[in-house]
């Protein structure tokens, strides 16, 4: 299993979203915006059946995600796994989507996305990881 330093486990447990990277038919990256959850073993994100990135990565799970966080970010790359949200415990992972990202009052709404469907969540378990932890302090 490969380890995230403790040191940024706070930026994994900010509001900030993932870029994910998927591989098109093409060769080129897709790059998309996502919100996500770190539960310290794995990274996880949920679409839908009809997004061109649900299909890309049906065809290849190889994948990369990067939490940027200005001077600092976690860069990690292995194979997605699919799993019906219906399925699985998606409820669970909504809920810490919920606190992470929505005020309490949107939370119900969320939830209701989280019931649709076509939903799937996508678990990224890191096979590796770079990280930069570098603080840039300006001088006057």
């Amino acid at each position: 299993m490969v380890m995230i330093p403790e040191e940024m486990q706070d930026l994994l447990a900010q509001r900030n979203n993932a870029i994910v990277a998927v591989n098109r038919r093409s060769g080129g990256p897709q790059v998309t915006p996502v919100w996500y959850v770190w539960d310290g073993e794995a990274f996880y994100f949920s679409t839908t059946k009809d997004r061109a990135k649900y299909a890309l990565i049906k065809r290849d799970p190889g994948i990369s995600l990067l939490v940027d966080g200005g001077a600092r970010y976690i860069a990690a790359y292995g194979q997605a796994e699919i799993i019906d949200a219906i399925a699985g415990d998606f409820a669970d992972l909504a809920m810490q989507m919920a606190a992470k990202y929505v005020p309490p009052e949107q939370v119900e709404q969320l939830m209701k996305v989280a019931q649709e469907p076509d939903r799937v969540v996508i678990k990224l378990r890191p096979e590796k990881v770079v990280v930069r932890n570098e603080i840039v302090v300006a001088r006057a």
